[in-house]
């Protein structure tokens, strides 16, 4: 099986042995695009499935060989795509995409169908328990990692060392992602660096995580939280995972760092913002907590925020104070 993902993705799909080869896509270079197809031209590909809806995706696939090709139903698409799937909009978005096999020319998968039409029929999946928890998956439709990581005892010792991390200590690691790609989804640095204090005092370790372009964010929290360390930008993206996998638990925002932790299994506070959990994007793991205002008339402002809040006042993020982040935290942990 083979996986076409932005470049610097396929090393973490190919470490957990999701796939057996990767093509990777320098965005907005053309060449590298042109490269693929290419190659993907000299294969014998059977299915081609694509999740993704954009046009420039629809072009793409257009240019490449394959016996079937499967996507999410659009009004244009029929031009590339012979099997082409509706997409449902009540289901949260991995049973979407489990949705692309439930019905296509891979195998008409009846018993999934009626899992997927079970799920929607009794499930809540946006409903919130005590402390803002979300009910677990369901156990076939689990996307779990952590059986990935069963044998990487050495690259997480190797890894420790490269970060100078030998006193790290599972039970109190906290790992904090301040960031993400829309600036509106961001909960405040201050909220960030008050949480990450309480939880330093209380005897945690506390390490600020970042992608590429999140450094100065990271290192702003972490020079005001007495004993924490930013790890942003040092690590690919298995390499977080590892550190996610053996930590106490991931506060993140809505962004692939609490989607990351999901699939770790890792405990994962998600704080929401501009969006809203009925979008489908929810944290999809067994114990997983959601810290939102749900008063507010202004949520959702749009599908992935903005780079300013619309009204200028930001409060849906504003608002959510570290103590109540702080209270969602200690029941996570079981403090």
């Amino acid at each position: 099986m083979g996986l076409v993902c932005r470049k610097g993705l396929g090393d973490f799909f190919l470490k957990t042995k999701l796939v057996d080869q990767i093509f990777e896509i320098q965005k907005g270079r053309q060449d590298s695009y042109s490269k693929i197809i290419q190659e993907l031209n000299t294969a014998d590909i059977q299915f081609l499935i694509s999740p993704h809806q954009s046009m420039r995706t629809g072009i793409f696939c257009h240019q490449i060989k394959a016996k079937h090709k499967i996507s999410f139903k659009n009004w244009w698409n029929f031009l590339v795509f012979d099997h082409r799937v509706v997409r449902d909009v009540e289901l949260p978005d991995p049973l979407r995409q489990l949705s692309l096999l439930a019905d296509s020319a891979v195998e008409k998968n009846q018993d999934l169908r009626n899992q997927l039409l079970a799920y929607k029929t009794n499930e809540k999946p946006y409903a919130l328990g005590p402390a803002g928890r979300l009910s677990a998956p369901p156990p076939w439709a689990s996307m779990s990692l952590k059986a990935s990581f069963s044998g990487a005892d050495k690259s997480f010792a190797d890894l420790k060392e490269k970060l100078n991390l030998q006193g790290f200590d599972s039970k109190r690691s906290v790992l904090l992602f301040p960031g993400s790609v829309w600036a509106t989804k961001r909960w405040t640095e201050n909220g960030f660096i008050s949480l990450g204090q309480q939880l330093q005092k209380k005897g945690h370790q506390v390490f600020v995580m970042g992608g590429p372009g999140e450094e100065e964010l990271a290192d702003r929290v972490s020079k005001q939280i007495l004993g924490s360390q930013s790890l942003a930008g040092k690590t690919s993206i298995f390499e977080s995972a590892l550190l996610i996998i053996h930590s106490a638990l991931v506060v993140g925002n809505d962004s692939a760092s609490t989607h990351l932790a999901s699939a770790c299994e890792t405990p994962v506070i998600a704080i929401f913002g501009p969006t809203v959990l009925e979008f489908g994007f929810r944290p999809w793991s067994a114990e997983n907590y959601v810290v939102q205002r749900t008063d507010l008339n202004c949520r959702p402002c749009g599908m992935h925020g903005h780079k300013v809040c619309p009204l200028g006042t930001h409060v849906c993020m504003k608002d959510i104070s570290s103590d109540a982040v702080l209270g969602v935290v200690q029941m996570a942990l079981k403090e």
